[in-house]
């Protein structure tokens, strides 16, 4: 996720640029079912071209690029897809080039399952080609190393699976391909693939009757000047481990390729070697069709590349060397240079080889342990000749260890003995030096001919650096469990060998050790609490002698002790309680609350001081309640991991895997509280053949229909239903570009033909009395279907019926009200006559006014059309009311009468008055 800008001196941070990946791609990854840690960004391509960085990151599988400036990489000249440029997986391996021309050419897998391994030219100024997709005779299931320009070729080196050995079984072999920088591809055949493609195989072995092969190719170094390859080979990661470094020249790798070609004419028959000519295969020649089809028909040469010495350099029994680097240094007898090795095993330890000129054998010089305490896998090793080191890439840091260590040796004899290339004895220092002012032919600096180390010569020990500080355990009397903070070194640079010097000093420092607390002793008595009566008195002691340090523990048993003083006098009596004590104390303060949210409670206490107790304070209580903290308690959420993937169901090329995680949320105090709700599950589908899985909602999955479900209750109990039942597509559930289900989700079908044996008076409820008249002058009456569902044979007939009205009905909108014309006519004592009553009065006297009251009176009850001689009066029965139906009516004409369709007017006398009604109020 970061871009490092170093000093080449001593790795000091210059710039650091961020480059995560982004959150669409990282949630896109996940549910594709890779890992949180793999969906990040690696950076896999760091290509310097013309004062540009070429940068490429996996960008949680979706390959992403840029171009920077090598002195501001903060700054983005242009962005690029990084599809086909770089691999999605940061466990791919591959290797990519720039060459001089800017063309681009990159080896590796280049889709997302890693299946697709091709050697592809994406970028520049010349065609874009690629190896054919999914051919094993071309790429078969490769892992890349490295990748060379030289000439008008592009040298490719890496491993695969043997093509030519498939018939006898499966093996690994090394190999070596190269195309032509020029290559255009074919007209029509090959259009878009190399035609120059071709591949010979590395041989790196033990020679013999039956020879031993180290198949694997691991590393590889070039030394242009001498045109020199180097390279580390393994043997199977099944097989006993061993390793071996050989070395292969140019002309060994030419002939190979100018030599003659394998070729297997079907899938079954066996690989064997063919007459045609390999020229075809080089640079500058001729394209035709005839050409072009040779191309598609052989990619593999019948001899491997034989290395430059009959055995190899150098090999390893029961390790394996990964990375290797070559430096060339000049001696004080050989200008021209010695070749130094520096090869990284699995463990992370560095061995320094040096190549005897002339003889093609190598000496073990020193072992570099670059992390003494743990081992450390390094990523990359490269060699800097300008500041004489090697910069190791680890996962955790960037290392430089320079090449030469010739401090290490104290005397000439053990300087010399060494035979490091890089070492003398300077007379002038009388020290071990590099060549002063890199002149290896100075009088002054003593050197002899390389060669390997004299077994016999005494050789000092000497310290390598100290290791970080790291927890240890404490050894000793009751220290089970204690800690110290301890760091080493070792007496191996170099080892004393042949009886020389052992180091001087300690291998191992301490500090920090876990330290335990001890008690103080106990202090003098203290003085009696009181003078007289029940009484203490105590003595202390800490926790001091020494104090708990570094997670000690600390002190068992009571800081303090007390004792009763039994010389105390008695005290006197108690005074006489004062009428002050029959009364409550004051309340003590509210304690904390039982609750931080969701409603709690709060108390509180006061003491009655009374000796006959609550009586004697006249009442109440010792304790007081109240609600607190009622306000609702906020969401908590929780989520738990991840669970393992599990399989689940098995396919013919692969299988399902899935995993949960649980989730719940509630408004709750404490998440201690939450008890597990929503269940999320992720599937995902693993190949056999791959190393990577992917999300099953990716897959191209076609769609199938479950088994019907049952079929539903009918829909009516007679007279011909309905009834229907249902199936779902989720057997499986189409995913990716599968098809949908083909047919009808649901089915229906005739239930409960039989013919209805209800009554039509059974089927209806009771009419309902009819309304009063509307504003249309109509009255209305209802009934309902008692079937819930009927069929068309059943509820036959209108749920509404409607009459117009007939004279002498009451309607909706009412008459004036008596109540009204009361108001109108006789509206009774108003303000104004009492106040003139009472002028009057005042005028007139009471006798007139009494006399005025009365006349006034008798007039207005006279005039009530309530009075009881009204109510006397007989009423006339009113006619009931006759239904006729729309039917007959015909153009306001009634089909009864001759006569138009009119009515007289009709009103609803409402009566408001105080009393209650009775049974003829409602005659009219």
């Amino acid at each position: 996720d970061h871009l490092f800008r170093l000093a080449l001196e001593d790795l000091k941070k210059l710039e650091a640029v961020a480059v995560p990946a982004s959150n669409a791609a990282v949630r896109s990854c996940r549910q594709k079912g890779q890992t949180e840690e793999d969906c990040r960004n690696y950076m896999k391509v760091l290509l310097l071209h013309k004062e540009r960085l070429f940068s490429c990151g996996t960008n949680a599988f979706a390959p992403e690029c840029t171009w920077r400036d090598i002195s501001s990489l903060v700054t983005v000249r242009e962005k690029v897809d990084g599809i086909g440029k770089a691999p999605y997986s940061p466990h791919s391996n591959s290797t990519m080039l720039m060459t001089v021309q800017g063309d681009y050419y990159v080896a590796s897998p280049l889709d997302f399952s890693a299946r697709d391994y091709a050697l592809y030219r994406i970028m520049g100024r010349e065609r874009s080609l690629r190896t054919p997709i999914y051919d094993h005779k071309w790429l078969s299931e490769p892992n890349f190393v490295g990748s060379f320009e030289i000439g008008e070729f592009v040298y490719i080196f890496y491993r695969e699976s043997a093509v030519e050995f498939m018939n006898c079984g499966k093996a690994v072999y090394s190999r070596v391909a190269r195309v032509c920088k020029n290559d255009q591809g074919g007209q029509v055949i090959l259009k878009e693939n190399w035609t120059t493609f071709l591949k010979a195989r590395l041989n790196c072995s033990l020679p013999g009757l039956f020879p031993f092969y180290y198949n694997e190719i691991q590393s590889v170094h070039y030394i242009e000047k001498e045109q020199l390859f180097y390279a580390t080979f393994t043997t199977g990661e099944n097989s006993i481990y061993g390793s071996a470094i050989c070395v292969f020249n140019m002309s060994s790798i030419k002939h190979a390729f100018e030599g003659p070609l394998k070729y297997q004419s079907t899938q079954k028959s066996a690989w064997e070697r063919s007459t045609t000519n390999s020229q075809q295969f080089q640079c500058g020649t001729v394209e035709d069709n005839e050409r072009v089809i040779e191309a598609q028909n052989y990619q593999l040469t019948d001899e491997a590349v034989q290395p430059a010495s009959r055995k190899p350099l150098y090999t390893g029994e029961l390790e394996r060397l990964t990375h290797i680097t070559v430096d060339v240094v000049p001696t004080k007898y050989s200008f021209d240079g010695v070749h130094v090795i520096f090869a990284a095993t699995l463990e992370g330890a560095i061995k320094k080889l040096v190549v005897i000129p002339g003889l093609l054998e190598t000496c073990l010089i020193e072992e570099i342990h670059p992390f003494p305490l743990r081992e450390r896998h390094i990523f990359t090793m490269k060699l800097l000749k300008d500041t004489s080191s090697l910069y190791l890439g680890t996962d955790k840091e960037v290392l430089r260890i320079s090449v030469h260590r010739c401090d290490q040796y104290r005397s000439e004899e053990s300087c010399l003995g060494s035979m490091d290339p890089y070492c003398g004895w300077n007379k002038h220092q009388l020290a071990c030096t590099t060549a002063p002012h890199l002149n290896h032919l100075s009088l002054d600096w003593k050197q002899h001919h390389a060669a390997c180390p004299d077994s016999d010569v005494p050789v000092d020990g000497g310290w390598s650096i100290w290791s970080p500080w790291a927890e240890c355990d404490q050894v000793g009397k009751d220290t089970s469990g204690d800690r110290c903070l301890c760091r080493s070194r070792q007496c191996n640079s170099p080892t004393p060998a042949n009886g020389g010097k052992p180091c001087d000093g300690s291998s191992l420092e301490v500090t920090n050790c876990t330290q335990n607390g001890q008690w103080t002793e106990w202090s003098g008595w203290s003085a009696c609490s009181r003078t007289c009566g029940l009484a203490v008195k105590f003595r202390r002691r800490t926790c001091g002698n020494p104090s708990p340090k570094h997670g000690g523990r600390v002190c068992l048993g009571p800081e303090q002790e007390q004792i009763y003083c039994t010389s105390n006098p008695p005290c006197p009596a108690p005074p006489t309680p004062t009428a002050r004590e029959n009364t409550w104390s004051e309340w003590s303060v509210w304690s904390e609350c039982s609750a931080q949210c969701g409603g709690g409670f709060q108390w509180r206490r006061r003491r009655c001081d009374s000796p006959r107790g609550r009586e004697g304070c006249g009442g109440g209580c010792e304790t007081d309640y109240r609600a607190c903290n009622t306000h609702t308690c906020p969401e908590t959420r929780k989520s738990s991991n991840w669970t393992a993937w599990v399989r689940v169901n098995a396919t013919r090329d692969g299988y399902f895997e899935q995993r949960f995680r649980f989730t719940c949320r509630a408004n709750v105090a404490d998440s201690s509280m939450l008890r597990v709700g929503s269940v999320k599950k992720e599937e995902r589908y693993c190949h056999e053949s791959a190393k990577s899985c992917m999300d099953s909602a990716y897959l191209n999955i076609d769609g199938d229909w479950s088994e019907w479900g049952e079929w539903s209750q009918c829909s009516v109990p007679c007279g011909g239903g309905v009834q229907h039942r249902e199936r779902t597509c989720d057997n499986p559930r189409p995913s990716g570009t599968g098809a949908n289900c083909q047919g009808p989700s649901r089915e229906e079908r005739d239930c409960n033909i039989h013919q209805c044996q209800k009554l039509e008076e059974e089927e209806w409820t009771e009419w309902s009395v009819w309304s009063l008249c509307d504003h249309n002058n109509e009255q209305h009456r209802r009934r309902t279907c008692m079937i819930l569902d009927p069929s068309p044979i059943q509820c036959r007939g209108s749920t509404r019926e409607s009459r117009m009205c007939i004279a002498g009905q009451e309607t909706v909108a009412a008459a004036p009200s008596l109540e009204g014309q009361r108001d109108n006519g006789c509206s009774g004592i108003r303000t104004e006559h009492l106040v003139g009553a009472c002028i009057t009065c005042l005028v007139l006297g009471a006798l007139v006014g009494a006399l005025a009251m009365y006349r006034y009176t008798k007039r207005h009850q006279s005039r009530d059309p309530l009075a009881p001689k009204h109510l006397g009066t007989p009423l006339v029965q009113a006619e009931g009311n006759t239904y006729v139906p729309h039917s007959q009516y015909k153009n306001n004409f009634s089909t009864l009468t001759t006569s138009p369709g009119k009515f007289p007017k009709e009103a609803t006398i409402k009566r408001n008055g105080f009393r209650a009604q009775i049974h003829s109020d409602h005659n009219f």
